[in-house]
């Protein structure tokens, strides 16, 4: 292995110019280290370079912000440890392939993915910022690849793609920080846990996958707004809110609660008035709010333990619940200080 640095003087823009590297004879190839201190030359272009492999990007203190172009010619595949960045940061903006393989992570990289990005391995995105554009661009995680607490953000005509992971357990359990865009989502029969970078998001495009799944963890908000979203094992609820804002946003499958958070169920979400999704262990602490449900004073919640009905009465207009509780629970309604109606567990 031969670390090799970029240099501070006067460089060019060329990442393949061997001149620009300590010592001569780079760039560093797939065991090597390039390391990436303070420079004159911070936009890097990586041109005609079809397999161009590297153990690791290291950015050390004195680094800035560094940006690199890979051409639509050129496939960037990174072996080691991936990309380090200990100072400064790192902008990728790939028209080709961009590869992290065997174990390598993204580190706290931003990638303007305008064509392919590939995560194989026990690879991770960590807690990357991976904007996945239109026009066909993909992300692809495979083998025991995950997401790790990246922020993925996907544009229409764009695919995140689950599907070919196994997760780092063999078990199909992926991670993501966060979802959003109005691109795909391809779940497979991946169990997908989003939430865990705290952000609040909506996600507006198409998540699919037969037995796919999604866990909602973490303090933000998950909006879901895609009508008919197929993918079929369901959605678990830990923390934070999960707000449904179209009839069949959370798939055919139930809402599990499996932690104190809340439900919110917009109007949108109802059909007639009727929430088609089974809620599940709704339990003391957590909270359904049905946002486009005006509070009037002397609204009640009359649940039915024969058929799981909960039925909310507001004024003049009834929306109906189909909710598996404990026997013996009261409901409570209550103002939730935003114009909807709050129904709050009480065991």
């Amino acid at each position: 292995m031969t670390t090799y640095t970029w240099k501070q003087m006067h460089p060019s823009a060329d990442y393949l110019f061997s001149p620009n590297w300590i010592p001569s004879g780079g760039p560093p190839g797939a065991n090597d280290v390039a390391e990436f201190d303070a420079s004159t030359k911070t936009n890097i272009s990586i041109v005609s370079a079809p397999e161009l492999k590297i153990g690791e990007w290291l950015f050390n203190p004195g680094a800035t912000q560094y940006n690199f172009e890979i051409s639509w010619d050129s496939d960037l595949i990174f072996l080691g440890n991936g990309i380090t960045i200990n100072a400064g940061s790192v902008h990728i903006f790939n028209f080709g392939v961009l590869d992290f393989k065997n174990s390598a992570t993204a580190g706290a990289t931003l990638i303007d993915n305008l064509s392919i990005t590939e995560f194989d391995g026990t690879t991770s995105a960590a807690t990357a910022t991976i904007h996945t554009s239109s026009a066909g661009a993909l992300l692809t995680f495979a083998f025991n690849s995950t997401g790790g607490s990246a922020e993925l953000i996907t544009d229409a005509g764009g695919t995140v793609d689950f599907s070919f992971s196994t997760g780092p357990d063999g078990l199909g359990h992926v991670t993501a920080g966060s979802i959003a865009g109005a691109g795909t989502y391809a779940l497979g029969g991946d169990q997908l846990t989003v939430g865990l970078n705290g952000l609040s998001t909506e996600a507006s495009g198409p998540i699919e996958g037969s037995g796919g799944s999604l866990v909602k963890v973490g303090p933000g908000t998950l909006r879901l707004s895609h009508a008919g979203n197929s993918y079929s094992g369901g959605t678990t609820l830990v923390a934070g809110t999960l707000d449904v804002a179209a009839v069949g946003a959370v798939g055919p499958g139930a809402v599990t609660f499996a932690g104190h958070a809340k439900l919110e169920i917009e109007n949108a979400a109802l059909a007639a008035h009727v929430f088609g999704n089974a809620i599940d262990a709704f339990a003391r602490h957590d909270i359904l709010d049905l946002a486009g449900l005006k509070f009037h004073a002397g609204a009640t919640a009359t649940y039915h333990h024969a058929n799981h009905h909960l039925t909310v009465h507001s004024g003049t207009v009834t929306d109906t619940l189909t909710l598996n509780s404990p026997q013996g629970t009261h409901f409570t309604v209550t103002r939730d200080g935003h114009g909807g109606t709050d129904v709050l567990l009480h065991a």
